[in-house]
């Protein structure tokens, strides 16, 4: 209910001897009457460098302050929104008492700005009693306890029509010195006894009121002494006792001399024993003013803000003992059950011990952020009130106010991220919750580069705010795969992961302070395409081309035959290497590092290329084997396995020599086989007559080519001149060592048959081959079938070669032309002038 605020100029100029009035700024302070209290708050926008509250009564004017504040019943603090909140108990001093039914106090606020200036605002606020008064009331104010009930003197004495109270005021407690008592209906409560005649114990001098205040006695084996005091050295003590028409009371501070404190299972609880007694005529009136409150501080249980109090605490309550009435109010509101239970309130009975739970951060309470040592923190602040009605053997009825500011301060809130990314959308979508309104987003890095807010709609980047029903919010992150701020990495199986590397920057109001929250969000995704290898024959050797695929080529590392393509590979063995849009273009010429030799025959000689990619992290290999069929006319292989191939053409001989003529140094050893002009030999190097010389730390085998017709010479023919046609052939290698492949052949390279490619999966030899260079066309054929290409005891299958010796190989003369002579380990390339017997 919204109290009467009166500006009553003319009267104020009359009475005030603060200041002149300034006019009161539209919505800076609301004002409200509550159950027993005046509730006033001004906006915390309005408040300047200093403010106070004055409070006036006729000509006595006092600042709201302290210990006076506490004893006279003023509460004033900041709320939990940071307004701040002036709390005036209807029976506070300086309030006009109007039959105990109308309260009015005049009120002064005095805002100072930063320059000393002050303006000063009066308010009187005027309220009515809304509830009616109980038997007893117990009141637990932030800064002071409170015990007030029913008196009446008149109804034992109906001839009194005064009571004198005999106290003498002084300017830190204006008390009144008298109090009118009138007639009121005879009590029946245990709390408020006649004694009739009054123990003779007591005498003669007590005139006034008393005070017996019960404490523990520490040096009598725990159990309790009593302690009387005037009236006036109880307000010396700090303790406010007075009286209305109907009413009396006591208050004090928290803290009071003679106040004690006693443990409830783990609640603190500070306790006021205290009897008023006052003789008149034979009687003695005792009247019960014991009170006490809870004064322990809220703790986390969980993720709930715990406050305890005492369900029937024996210095209150006297059994049996029912509960009427529990009712919680937070911000000056009550809550009905149904507002509690949304919010996740609850109350409960534990063991004899109320115990209140709010979830941390509910609505209704006020949450700050922090920044302790580089981590997010959050203090929670929540302004309750309970109002407890019960009945028990000493009371009709008995209600407690209980107001209690209840906060958690820095309690480590860790951000929570929500993944909300569905890899088949390829865009991350991640959530940051949970935030009060005083942190702000302020900037988002990802990958270490700041995203310009500018720049995200165009690229694909989406940042949202959402609400949520607890005056909080989180922040939706979204941000595609294809960004280029987002690594990838190829995981294999055609699997890739995306990362987000984000630093989400905060900015904590009104502080300015900045919390930096670092996020690593993961999405694996099977969306590779692979690189795809193509190759085919060519006049000069074996084009390969790569298709890239959709993952970074720097990933993949490209072979040939085993051997790693560089920069020395690719001059060293001639290469041409052609990068495109799409793929990448790889020529091998014939005899190149990395060509392996499968066989030999009349249709040629049979060579593979296996081009391999091989990705760096997974080690995952994409392979193709590119084979191809060279024609040739003449050509010497020394195969490591102790053996020589040799091709050799007689087509340039005059007269004409037939191959199927020829022999080795041993005539039994003919031609494998052999067509118009061409024969192919194989033997090993210990057979067909092969002469094996030492040179230094090599062996030389020689062995001739050489016409021998099938008949013996005195049996030739006259008329059938036979011609003269040896061909020296060798091979050299290591006396001590592995053996290497060697490939003799003339200086210009035959031309090429093509065969199909076919695809293999193993890895040949990694064997180094220098170039050979051709010059001839290519002439295409039509057969695909290996079938017929190799003679079939002619195979060269080199699998793992050895490193060959360490120095070049002598140069050798065959064929009577010359030759280019390779070797493999030095790559080095020799020409040799040709010799003929």
């Amino acid at each position: 209910m919204v109290m009467y605020v009166s500006l009553l100029w003319f009267l104020l100029f009359g009475l005030c001897p603060i200041s002149v009035p300034d006019s009161i700024p539209i919505g800076m302070f609301r004002t409200e009457c509550h159950d027993r209290h005046f509730w006033l708050s001004v906006n915390s926008n309005f408040l300047g460098h200093k403010f106070r509250f004055n409070v006036q009564a006729d000509s006595k004017v006092h600042e709201v302050s302290g210990q006076w504040a506490a004893e006279c019943g003023y509460t004033m603090a900041l709320d939990s929104w940071g307004d701040l909140l002036l709390r005036v108990s209807y029976l506070a001093c300086l309030v006009e008492n109007q039959r105990e039914t109308e309260f009015q106090l005049l009120v002064w606020f005095i805002n100072q700005d930063s320059n000393g200036k002050e303006k000063s605002y009066p308010l009187l606020l005027t309220c009515p009693l809304q509830v009616p008064w109980a038997p007893r009331e117990l009141v637990c104010e932030q800064n002071y306890m409170e015990v007030e009930h029913k008196f009446c003197i008149k109804c034992k004495f109906p001839d009194i029509n005064k009571v004198v109270w005999k106290h003498k005021s002084h300017d830190a407690s204006p008390y009144p010195q008298v109090s009118v008592l009138k007639l009121l209906p005879p009590d029946n409560h245990i709390g408020t006894a006649w004694v009739t005649p009054a123990p003779v114990e007591l005498g003669e001098g007590l005139l006034e009121w008393r005070v017996v205040f019960r404490i523990p006695a520490f040096s009598q084996g725990g159990g309790m002494r009593e302690e009387t005091v005037p009236v006036r050295m109880a307000h010396l003590l700090g303790y406010h006792i007075n009286t209305t028409d109907s009413r009396i009371l006591l208050r004090c501070a928290y803290g009071s001399k003679l106040a004690y404190m006693l443990q409830w299972g783990e609640t603190d609880v500070e306790v006021v024993s205290a009897t008023i007694l006052y003789k008149l005529k034979w009687t003695l009136l005792t009247v019960d003013m014991s009170v006490a409150c809870t004064i322990g501080q809220a703790r986390m249980d969980g993720s709930d803000v715990l406050w305890s109090l005492p369900r029937d605490l024996p210095t209150l309550v006297h059994p049996p003992f029912i509960e009427k009435v529990l009712k919680l109010g937070v911000g000056g509101r009550y809550l009905s059950e149904c507002v509690a239970h949304q919010r996740g309130y609850m109350i409960h009975d534990n063991n004899r011990t109320l115990e209140l739970r709010i979830p941390f951060g509910a609505e209704g309470g006020f949450i700050k952020s922090h920044v302790i040592d580089g981590l997010y923190s959050q203090s929670y602040f929540v302004d309750v009130f309970l109002l407890r009605e019960w009945e028990d053997t000493a009371w009709s009825l008995t209600q407690q106010r209980i107001f209690r500011a209840l906060f958690i301060q820095h309690l480590p809130r860790p951000v929570t991220l929500i993944n909300k990314t569905v890899p088949s959308q390829r865009e991350f979508s991640i959530s940051l919750c949970c935030f009060p309104h005083d942190v702000s987003l302020g900037n988002v890095t990802v990958a270490g580069q700041p995203v310009l807010w500018e720049e995200m709609e165009w690229k694909g980047v989406h940042l949202s705010q959402n609400p949520f029903p607890n005056n909080t919010y989180m922040y939706l992150f979204q941000m595609p795969f294809s960004n280029s701020l987002i690594p990838q990495k190829y995981l294999g199986d055609r699997f890739r992961r995306y990362t987000l590397y984000g630093v989400f920057s905060f900015i904590l109001f009104p502080d300015g302070e900045i919390y930096n929250h670092s996020a690593t969000v993961e999405a694996e995704l099977q969306d590779v395409v692979l690189p795809k290898l193509k190759g085919e024959c060519t006049a000069r050797g074996v084009h390969t081309l790569a298709y890239y695929g959709n993952i970074d080529s720097s990933e993949w590392r490209l072979y040939v035959g085993g051997m790693r393509v560089d920069w020395e590979l690719v001059e060293l063995g001639g290469f041409s290497l052609d990068p495109h849009e799409l793929y990448l273009s790889l020529e091998v010429p014939l005899y190149a590092p990395g060509m392996a030799y499968e066989g030999l025959g009349l249709q040629g000689l049979l060579v593979s290329v296996l081009v391999s990619l091989v990705h760096l992290e997974t080690a995952e290999e994409q392979t193709h084997v590119q084979r191809c069929v060279f024609p040739v006319r003449e050509l010497l292989v020394c195969l490591p396995d102790g053996r020589m191939v040799v091709m050799v053409d007689t087509a340039g001989v005059s007269p004409p020599v037939n191959p199927n003529h020829t022999a080795l140094l041993d005539p039994a050893c003919r031609p494998l086989e052999t067509d118009n002009y061409r024969a192919i030999f194989s033997f090993s190097l210990d057979s067909c007559g092969t002469v094996a010389t030492h040179d230094g730390d090599q062996v030389i085998y020689r062995n001739e080519v050489r016409n021998m017709p099938p008949f013996p010479p005195h049996l030739r023919p006259l008329s059938q001149p036979q011609p003269h046609y040896r061909v020296s052939l060798g091979c050299v290698h290591p006396e001590n060592g592995s053996r290497t492949l060697a490939i003799y052949l003339p200086s210009q390279s035959p031309t090429l048959l093509p065969m199909e490619h076919a695809h293999k999966t193993a890895l040949h030899s990694h064997t180094r081959h220098p170039e050979g260079r051709g010059e001839k066309q290519i002439r295409h054929s039509q057969d695909t079938n290996l079938k017929g290409v190799l003679h079939p005891k002619i195979k060269i299958v080199i699998n793992h070669l050895p490193p060959c010796c360490s120095k070049p190989v002598k140069a050798l003369f065959i064929f009577g032309t010359q030759f280019k002579i390779f070797w493999m380990k030095t790559g080095r390339l020799a020409t040799v002038p040709k010799t003929a017997k």
